[in-house]
C-alpha cells in the first residue's frame, strides 16, 4: 500500500488532465467539467444516463479516447442547492473509497466544488481536499494510489487557491509541503481523526457568512476577490455569492436561504444589476443588515439619499472602507 499521497493544484482542463481516473460528481443534473466530460462521452457513445448516478451512488465509465484518462468516476450527490463544505468532504471521502475497486489507481484528477454557486472558495478547497487528506490517512483509497491533482480551469483563482491551500494546511499532522507546490499526505494508524486544519467541512457549517450581490461581470472580479473578499475573510467571516448563470430551477430559493442567515449583505450596485436590487430588497423585507457599495453614484437607479451608500473610487479605498464597516457592525451586533 502506499505510504504517501502527493495532493497538487493545476490549472487546466480536467477532461484533458492525463491521469488513471477523472472524477465528476453528477449534482442529479450535469454542471461545469462533469456537463462537458458527458458530451463528450456521448459522441464515442455513452449516453448521458449512463453518468446519472443517484446521491450515495457511484459508476465507473470507460472513456474510449474521449478524455485524456481512460476511467472516468461519476459520484451521485444531492443536487448543488445542497451541495454545502460537509457534503464536499464527504465527497471526497466518498470518492476515495470508491476508487478501491481499482487497487491498481495511482493517479487521480478532480476539480474544484463551491465556487460560483454561493460557496466561499476557501473553504470549499479546504473541504475537498481536507476529505482527500482524511480519507487517505485513515487508509482508505486505491492501495497503489500516490498523486490526486486538483485541476482548475481559471489561472487568477487557481493562484487563490493555492494560497488557501497553503494557509489551511500549514502545522497539519501529517502533511508537508512540496519544494515544486502542493502536498504529501503521509499515511499512519495514528491518525484516527479528522485533522486539524483552517477547514475541515464541519468547522465550515457553523462559521457565519457574508451574503454578496453583485454581478458576475469579468470588470468586476477585481472588486470581488480583493476589494470585498479579503475584508469579509478578514473579520472572520465567510465569503459567499451566488452565480444565477450555474443554476437553474430552485437560484431564488438559494439566494434567499443564504440572505435569511448571513450576517451581513454586501451589495454592489455598480452597472445597475436588476438582480442586486432584488437581493438588496429582500435583505431589507427580512432585517438583514446591509451595506450599500457603488463605483460612482451616477450608476444607481434609485434615491439613496435616506440610505448609506459606500462610495469607492479604487479597489484599495474600498479594501479600506469597508474593513471599517465590517468592525463597526460586528461591534453593533
Amino acid at each position: 500500500m502506499s505510504a504517501a499521497l502527493d495532493v497538487v493544484l493545476e490549472v487546466g482542463d480536467v477532461t484533458e488532465m492525463t491521469a488513471d481516473v477523472a472524477l465528476f460528481k453528477y449534482a442529479q443534473k450535469l454542471y461545469g467539467a462533469a456537463g462537458e466530460a458527458s458530451r463528450r462521452l456521448e459522441a464515442v457513445g455513452v449516453p448521458p444516463v449512463q453518468v446519472a448516478v443517484q446521491p450515495g451512488e457511484f459508476r465507473f465509465v470507460e472513456t474510449k479516447g474521449a478524455l485524456a484518462s481512460p476511467l472516468a468516476l461519476f459520484m451521485g450527490t444531492v443536487r448543488l442547492g445542497e451541495f454545502g463544505y460537509h457534503e464536499i468532504r464527504q465527497f471526497a471521502l466518498r470518492a476515495l473509497k470508491a476508487l478501491e475497486a481499482h487497487a491498481s489507481v495511482k493517479h487521480v484528477a478532480g476539480t474544484v466544488h463551491g465556487p460560483n454557486y454561493g460557496l466561499d472558495e476557501d473553504e470549499a478547497v479546504l473541504a475537498f481536499v481536507g476529505g482527500l487528506i482524511e480519507a487517505f490517512q485513515r487508509g482508505t483509497g486505491p492501495k497503489g494510489l500516490e498523486r490526486f491533482t486538483v485541476v482548475e480551469l481559471d489561472m487568477r483563482r487557481a493562484l487563490r487557491l493555492r494560497k488557501a491551500l497553503e494557509r489551511g494546511l500549514g502545522g497539519t499532522p501529517g502533511v508537508e509541503t512540496l519544494p515544486g507546490g502542493g502536498f504529501r499526505v503521509r499515511r499512519s494508524s495514528a491518525f484516527v481523526q479528522a485533522p486539524s486544519m483552517a477547514s475541515a467541512g464541519t468547522v465550515s457549517m457553523g462559521k457565519p457568512h457574508a451574503f454578496v450581490a453583485m454581478p458576475f461581470t469579468p470588470e468586476l472580479e477585481d472588486t470581488y476577490h480583493y476589494g470585498i473578499q479579503g475584508p469579509v475573510k478578514a473579520a472572520g467571516l465567510l465569503c459567499e455569492r451566488v452565480d444565477q448563470a450555474v443554476f437553474d430551477g430552485p437560484i431564488i430559493q438559494r439566494i434567499k436561504e443564504r440572505i435569511d442567515t448571513a450576517k451581513v449583505v454586501i451589495a454592489d450596485l455598480s452597472l445597475a444589476n436588476p438582480n442586486v436590487y432584488l437581493e438588496v430588497g429582500y435583505a431589507w423585507g427580512k432585517g438583514r443588515p446591509t451595506l450599500l457599495l457603488v463605483r460612482d453614484v451616477k450608476e444607481l437607479r434609485f434615491d439613496v439619499a435616506s440610505y448609506r451608500c459606500i462610495v469607492y473610487r479604487n479597489i484599495r479605498e474600498l479594501e479600506s472602507v469597508l474593513s471599517r464597516e465590517l468592525e463597526r457592525l460586528d461591534k453593533l451586533v
